[in-house]
């Protein structure tokens, strides 16, 4: 089915480019929303953010109670592996190559089959990493 494209969608799709890696939650998506003007309301957000998780344009991560949503790379990103950094909440895309020969080791090892579109590896990015090296000395 294909997907239309409306105002209320390009608004939203703008929005979300221009906060980058940052998750957030619904709430915080319609607080900048309002912050710069845009007129989407609350049910259009709501329903235009399930319709993109749906469609694969965002994904959703549960921290604690709250669901945060982040804007993917397209279809592009659905070729290759995440990964979610749980101190910044920032989700980086792992090189293709990459992705391949790990999903291709864990074939061969264990005969099972991993959905790219679908998986995230949690861990600590190389900033969070470091920002705990200087605290620590």
């Amino acid at each position: 089915m294909a997907a239309y494209k409306t105002k209320q969608k390009e608004i939203l799709l703008e929005y979300l480019r221009a906060t980058g890696d940052t998750p957030q939650s619904i709430e915080a998506i319609i607080s900048g929303l309002q912050a710069r003007g845009c007129p989407l309301g609350q049910s259009t957000v709501y329903r235009l953010v399930k319709k993109m998780c749906d469609e694969g344009t965002l994904k959703c991560f549960t921290e604690g109670k709250k669901f945060l949503y982040q804007l993917v790379g397209g279809d592009e990103c659905h070729h290759h592996l995440h990964l979610k950094c749980t101190q910044c909440g920032r989700l980086l895309h792992m090189d293709h190559a990459q992705s391949e020969r790990l999903i291709g080791d864990i074939f061969g090892a264990n005969g099972f089959a991993v959905s790219e579109e679908e998986t995230t590896l949690f861990g600590t990015c190389g900033a969070c990493k470091m920002n705990e090296r200087k605290q620590q000395s």
